[in-house]
């Protein structure tokens, strides 16, 4: 059973104590040990191990005063030197705890997510570990511009069956042209391969490119607005499509926060400004905004009652009014009585009203 609640990315740290915790950076150290010293910093800053960012090979060959080519033989015989030490109990022990992490997720997992699993401290640790998953002949890693995100995988079967379901998902989402829940996507995909596991499909879709799950876990292309909102306008309507009912200004600044929107604080009056000015939004009340596409339109309350007798066939009494405005608007019934009761506008007969002609 997929729990639609929850998000990609979300696992589930492994439950070490401090004592049994790996320290991966102190064994890509003593991998690296056994290198001769130049070997051993030119590696560590390739793959990121001074505590700083991954450098460049053409970097690393200036200060060494040699060519980016050079560079990148000496990286490939340290390899080369590193994987003959994979027979280290250390290293085993390292790589099979990941590989148990990307079974857990099905056989793939994104590199990024795979990180977060050990809560690592700093980018030494981080690096480290992909440094030590580069150097493990059991573990692939895969990265396929346009379709495969940067993840590990523990075969080319489960590879294969990645970039089919990615595919087949693209088809399903430019046929429905709406994000789909966890349950839903899943069925559509195991529909056409009856050997797919729910969960293995959620997982495969996981470490695509072009398809993404969104803030309330639920999938569409990366590029629309439903998955990746940029812009507050964006956020707005993902937030009003989601609660589905009116909310507040302030309320929904609030929301754009609660799910994490955007990198930065929502402010209630930003927010208001572009309620203001985007026609896909109503106002119903007072702070109060709908989508218009739930059949809100723009108008006084006036308006809203001409609309409302022009399309019933019969006269309304007083409750039908104000049933049929209380959809549209949120407003206090003395309001709409008042406004009723506008003599020029509209005609009372048996307290029924319709349209004055």
């Amino acid at each position: 059973m997929i729990n639609p609640n929850s998000q990609e990315g979300e696992f589930k740290s492994e439950n070490m104590s401090q004592e049994d915790k790996l320290e991966f950076f102190r064994l890509a150290s003593q991998i690296l040990y056994f290198l001769p010293g130049r070997s051993q910093d030119i590696m560590k800053r390739r793959f990121g191990l001074t505590g700083t960012k991954a450098e460049t090979l053409e970097k690393i060959g200036q200060d060494y005063g040699i060519t980016r080519e050079r560079v990148r033989q000496i990286v490939g015989d340290a390899l080369k030197n590193v994987v003959s030490r994979q027979e280290d109990p250390n290293f085993i022990k390292a790589e099979n705890r990941l590989i148990s992490v990307i079974e857990k997720n099905n056989g793939v997992i994104k590199e990024s997510e795979a990180v977060k699993i050990f809560n690592l401290d700093g980018a030494k640790e981080a690096n480290a570990i992909k440094f030590l998953v580069g150097c493990s002949e059991k573990i692939k890693i895969a990265a396929e511009k346009g379709m495969i995100e940067k993840s590990w995988v523990l075969s080319k079967e489960t590879l294969e069956q990645v970039r089919k379901v990615g595919k087949k998902a693209e088809e399903i989402l430019s046929q429905e042209k709406k994000v789909l829940t966890d349950e839903t996507i899943a069925k559509k995909l195991t529909s056409d391969f009856p050997e797919l596991k729910p969960e293995e499909s959620i997982s495969y879709l996981g470490v695509l490119v072009k398809v993404k799950r969104n803030k309330f876990g639920k999938w569409g292309f990366a590029s629309w607005p439903e998955i990746s909102p940029k812009g507050t306008r964006e956020k707005i309507y993902i937030v009003l499509k989601e609660t589905r009912k009116p909310l507040h200004f302030t309320r929904i600044a609030e929301l754009i926060d609660v799910h994490k929107l955007g990198s930065k604080k929502a402010h209630p009056q930003t927010v208001h400004n572009e309620l203001i000015k985007d026609d896909r939004f109503v106002l119903i009340g007072r702070g109060i905004y709908a989508l218009s596409e739930w059949g809100y339109f723009e108008g006084t309350i006036k308006d809203v009652l001409k609309d409302i007798l022009e399309k019933s066939r019969t006269p309304l009494d007083k409750e039908e009014i104000l049933s049929e405005v209380l959809k549209v608007r949120k407003v206090k019934k003395n309001t709409v009585l008042i406004n009723l009761n506008n003599e020029h506008m509209f005609e009372r007969r048996d307290n029924r009203y319709t349209l004055r002609r």
